[in-house]
């Protein structure tokens, strides 16, 4: 029997910060209790301003960490509490 898929993604390129946090802890806030990480893609050649907000300045009670993505420095890894 195949394992539930228990990641999901979003992408939040080209989004201004207040608006792509928003939108990432709207998407933490809907998701399944099934799911165990989520991976947020803010891309990286064109700043760090939306990799920085990710990782630093994103709260929810759902959040157990966030952690930079190995290998792939345009992309944030948060896993939830379950």
């Amino acid at each position: 029997m195949p394992k539930p898929n228990t990641t999901l993604s979003i992408d939040i390129h080209g989004l201004y910060v207040e608006d792509a946090l928003q939108r990432v802890r709207d998407f933490v806030a809907k998701a399944p209790n099934t799911i165990e990480k989520i991976i947020v893609i803010h891309g990286y050649n064109n700043g760090t301003a939306l990799q920085e907000a990710v990782r630093h300045r994103l709260h929810s009670p759902r959040i157990q960490e966030v952690s930079a993505r190995f290998g792939n420095e345009g992309e944030t890894i948060i896993w939830l509490k379950r």
